[in-house]
């Protein structure tokens, strides 16, 4: 998804939007906001994927990011692996028992940039 279109869905009136589309997928995989959010970011990252990247982009409380991490990980939805250079970073990789979701994800976020851009 282009960057412009991924900046407007993370504001105002388009923000809610996306959350009253992720109500449904955080109802069916029993799952916090910030988790989703979280899982999301980590699918579009690449190699930015620690939780200073996560506060730096999704200017999260390092206490939620913390705590949405664990759960991740506990539900096998991200792997945590430290860096091989600086042992005081943790990198978080999507795990395959993510991607349903994560496609699920990315459809809804797709309908709404496909309603935002019609007309």
């Amino acid at each position: 998804m282009d960057i412009q279109i991924e900046i407007m869905l993370q504001s105002g009136q388009f923000k809610k939007l996306i959350e009253e589309q992720s109500a449904e997928l955080r109802k069916k995989y029993d799952m916090k906001k910030a988790e989703l959010e979280i899982l999301y970011f980590l699918s579009k990252s690449g190699i930015h994927n620690t939780s200073t990247d996560i506060h730096r982009q999704l200017m999260m409380n390092r206490g939620h990011i913390s705590q949405a991490v664990d759960n991740l990980c506990k539900r096998n939805y991200i792997t945590a692996m430290p860096d091989k250079n600086d042992r005081r970073y943790i990198h978080y990789e999507i795990t395959d028992n993510a991607r349903e979701l994560i496609k699920e994800m990315t459809d809804r976020r797709e309908n709404v940039s496909r309603m935002i851009l019609k007309d």
